[in-house]
């Protein structure tokens, strides 16, 4: 399994999430078991190092360390842009 460091984010919306873009950071969702979603940002370049060194398949398992919390996730959607190298946005769900 592979662990990926994450941070709260408490804004919403394409503006906050713009700023968070050109802050180097990928703003997230996660949907854990009882179906709330929980809202995060992650490192852009370490999780595009995560993507490169790794054999990314849909049903890799990762570990996101979040508030004192390890969540086993999967990756439920993946939103890269369309020419750049960029992840614009990503949905976690959470597995028991």
């Amino acid at each position: 399994m592979f662990k990926i460091n994450a941070k709260t984010r408490l804004a919403t919306g394409k503006a906050s999430n713009r700023k968070l873009r050109r802050l180097n950071k990928i703003p997230a969702i996660i949907r854990d078991i009882n179906y709330k979603l929980i809202l995060i940002q992650l490192n852009h370049n370490d999780f595009l190092n995560f993507l490169d060194n790794n054999n990314f398949i849909d049903d890799t398992i990762l570990l996101l360390n979040f508030s004192d919390r390890q969540y086993k996730v999967k990756i439920k959607d993946l939103q890269l842009h369309s020419f750049k190298r960029l992840v614009i946005h990503i949905d976690f769900y959470e597995i028991e």
